[in-house]
């Protein structure tokens, strides 16, 4: 038997792949794991895991390349689904060459997928009534293991009405505020998770009511004093009213991305007046000097 012929059954025997790796120039592909966490709560720091069934996209680059000009790596932008203990699981495995990647994802913290795409680094326009998270996680080698530990990114407001002396049997049936009218700048940055602020207000609109609580999510805005309308039935220095409603001003502030704005207000037997305010991480801030007149 020729020498060539004998080199080619050992070939065979031991697998063409490590015969001709260096000839074809065939690359090690490693899957990478990915995991995720968030704080869902304002009245905590610490990270629970991604709740089981939401959504996220997950975007990867080569590690220091910029989203703005940089191409994503291959298999993503991908959607994925959180599972037990906060695994998050893609679409498809994403297998990568060795190297060293970026990952960033973004979320509607809902079961609903995030949907958005980025055109150099920019999302398009954003809407309100979304919790948009982001999150990176940097300099993760092939094979490895990406945690997401994910941040609001819009802006949370809660209105809390409170009944003072001379009332009682008060319930709260409206809370209406002017929130966030989204604008050309309402975009995502993919980089720095940050939504860039609107310019304007919208019209008054509902919050979301839970007894004597209103909700909304939004987007960021530049400096605006907002408008607040509440409407309750109570029983008011012993008279029986329906529908009543009250109007006041929350004054001029910016609203900025990550951060959610706690007004507590306090009917009296004459008027509802402000009586303090939180503002937590999402981020610490304050807001003083509301009043809300009878009308």
């Amino acid at each position: 038997m020729k020498r060539s012929e004998i080199i080619a059954i050992t070939c065979m025997v031991i697998g063409l792949s490590s015969c001709n790796k260096e000839e074809i120039g065939i690359k090690t592909y490693e899957e990478i794991k990915f995991s995720a966490s968030y704080n869902p709560e304002v009245q905590t720091k610490a990270s629970v895991p991604f709740t089981s069934g939401y959504k996220a996209t997950i975007i990867g680059y080569v590690a220091g390349t910029s989203p703005s000009s940089a191409t994503p790596v291959a298999g993503t932008p991908q959607e994925a689904t959180a599972g037990a203990g906060g695994a998050l699981t893609p679409a498809n495995p994403v297998y990568l060459p060795k190297g060293s990647y970026d990952f960033y994802s973004v979320s509607q913290n809902s079961s609903t997928p995030a949907g958005l795409t980025f055109t150099s680094g920019l999302s398009e326009q954003l809407t309100n009534q979304k919790d948009y998270l982001w999150a990176k996680h940097s300099s993760v080698s092939e094979g490895g293991v990406v945690t997401f530990g994910y941040n609001h990114k819009a802006v949370g407001v809660e209105i809390n009405i409170s009944a003072g002396t001379g009332v009682s049997s008060m319930s709260v049936t409206s809370i209406k505020f002017t929130p966030t009218k989204p604008d050309a700048s309402s975009k995502l940055n993919l980089s720095t998770g940050v939504i860039a602020a609107a310019s304007d207000k919208d019209v008054l609109t509902s919050m979301s009511l839970s007894s004597s609580k209103g909700t909304y999510i939004m987007l960021p805005m530049v400096s605006k004093a907002l408008g607040i309308e509440v409407t309750v039935n109570a029983t008011i220095g012993g008279t029986t009213v329906t529908g009543k409603v009250y109007t006041g001003t929350i004054p001029e502030r910016a609203y900025v991305s990550g951060t959610y704005y706690t007004i507590n207000l306090t009917i009296t037997a004459t008027s509802m007046s402000f009586t303090g305010s939180t503002v937590e991480d999402w981020i610490s801030q304050s807001i003083s000097g509301v009043t809300l007149t009878e009308q």
